[in-house]
């Protein structure tokens, strides 16, 4: 029998404010929506722009209305609407923000993993352009459609992907957005080949990521570059080979690379056009740099093989990608959970924010359970 759930939500008044705890109603889903009991969610720079009041790509148009932020989550299916066939209560789900219907043009294209179901500025509503979710009888918005810095959210099926019943919520979350963007830079976009010698510059959660990717993939040398020498040592953990701190050298990073005859594969885990010129400087002539933003880039290089990339969740397929990562994880194959610095509840929320903004936490998940 439908019926409306009340819970607990952080939700964004004003941008370049805190985050505000309060009292939402979740309606019951409706067609092709699934309602989910978040387990766990993790707090990305993404969600922070909106909160520290910086500009970025994405364009929020919110109309003065509130919005649930969040597009990292894990939890269980509650209920389902009527036109829902992949998922069934009880079932746990990565929540995606990258939405994959599995039936349109798009999604049937091997070279893309976008979808015609939704984009971020319609996914902030749900089906009819409706929202399932309400504050003191007020329409709330969604971020990516996924809004999960909540305790239930109404997301499309097109934004859940059913995951192996062994899985651990409390650190799957990570992958809908994290994780699979650095392992698939490396795996799928880069497609690291083995023996090869790889640079990761940022070891956030996606840098960390990449570097397993890049693991994985079999590189022989992964140098992982960062301001902070505690996620060196992270990165250590997960695979890096060298460490390289900027603030101890006086000497640019890309010339102590070619130095040493360049790398293979260049990665922008930071998204500067700084760090995007010192990986091409920091290649081999025939050196493949697979992330980055728009950069001039000198025709020699070009011609030299130089090839520049990028791709949302790395160009895979998101639904496939997540429930690969999830069983790589369950057998303990991708040990994720050392790039969780800390577990705080709902209420500590803004204390994320803070400590991801100052560089003292890579990854905090918000615990719901």
């Amino acid at each position: 029998m439908a019926f409306t759930i009340t819970c607990k939500a952080a939700l964004l008044r004003t941008e370049g404010h805190p985050l505000i705890i309060e009292t939402i109603t979740v309606d019951p889903p409706q067609g092709s929506e699934v309602r989910v009991r978040v387990v766990s969610a993790g707090v990305c720079a993404t969600d922070g722009h909106p909160v520290w009041g910086r500009e970025t790509d994405v364009q929020l148009d919110t109309g003065g209305r509130p919005m649930v932020l969040g597009h990292e989550g894990a939890g269980v299916v509650e209920s389902t609407g009527p036109a829902v066939t992949s998922v069934r209560p009880g079932d746990k789900v990565v929540i995606m923000w990258m939405p994959e219907c599995g039936r349109c043009e798009l999604c049937a294209n091997p070279r893309t993993n976008h979808c015609l179901s939704g984009n971020i500025v319609t996914n902030m509503y749900h089906e009819g352009g409706q929202c399932r979710t309400h504050v003191d009888g007020q329409p709330v918005l969604m971020f990516f459609g996924t809004g999960t810095f909540a305790q239930y959210t109404v997301v499309r099926e097109a934004q859940v992907a059913k995951v192996n019943p062994k899985a651990n919520l409390n650190d799957i979350c990570i992958i809908g957005c994290a994780v699979g963007t650095g392992y698939a830079g490396a795996t799928n976009i880069a497609k690291v080949q083995r023996g090869s010698k790889c640079v990761v510059w940022g070891l956030g959660a996606i840098g960390l990521s990449t570097v397993l990717g890049c693991r994985d993939a079999g590189a022989a040398q992964i140098i992982g570059i960062d301001r902070n020498d505690y996620k060196g040592e992270i990165a250590k953990q997960l695979g890096c080979t060298r460490f390289i701190n900027p603030k101890t050298t006086d000497k640019q990073i890309d010339d102590i690379l070619k130095s040493e005859g360049g790398v293979d594969y260049a990665f922008d885990c930071i998204g500067s056009v700084d760090v995007i010129d010192s990986c091409l400087k920091s290649l081999h002539p025939w050196g493949l740099p697979p992330r980055g933003k728009t950069v001039n880039i000198p025709s020699s290089q070009l011609l030299g093989g130089a090839h520049v990339s990028g791709g949302y969740y790395g160009n895979a397929k998101p639904r496939a990608l997540n429930q690969h990562l999830v069983d790589l994880h369950c057998t303990d194959r991708l040990p994720i959970e050392h790039m969780i610095t800390q577990r705080l509840n709902l209420d500590d929320i803004n204390k994320a924010f803070d400590d991801l903004k100052a560089g003292k936490a890579i990854r905090t998940v918000i615990v719901f359970d």
